[in-house]
């Protein structure tokens, strides 16, 4: 029984040794985050004004392509209608030639 507790005890301070590796590596992340942060925010001050600028072009550029990808789908799909259409238009003549050619066909060997 006393081995069992040593040995949980052994583990406890594992795990806290563990959490507390853990906790450093996290302290150090943040470090460099909040050290980032301030960079990127000195960054934005400086060009400030240019950068939002470049926010609304690249939204409006962003926009216009998505116009014209909703129209180039939308030709896209016009383009696969008329496919469709123009597939039932030959598969119906081919039927009737085929039907047509084995009516011929057949009076043909009923002929004979």
């Amino acid at each position: 029984m006393e081995t069992t507790r040593e040995a949980l005890i052994a583990e406890a301070i594992q795990t806290l040794d563990e959490a507390d590796a853990d906790l450093l590596k996290l302290i150090e992340i943040e470090q460099r985050l909040v050290a980032f942060t301030a960079q990127v925010g000195t960054l934005l001050a400086e060009f400030g004004p240019s950068f939002a600028e470049c926010q609304v072009k690249l939204l409006e550029a962003i926009r216009q392509m998505q116009e014209t990808q909703m129209s180039f789908n939308l030709q896209y799909l016009q383009l696969q209608s008329q496919m469709q259409n123009e597939n039932r238009q030959y598969t119906a003549v081919s039927n009737i030639l085929k039907t047509k050619h084995e009516t011929v066909k057949n009076s043909i060997s009923n002929i004979r």
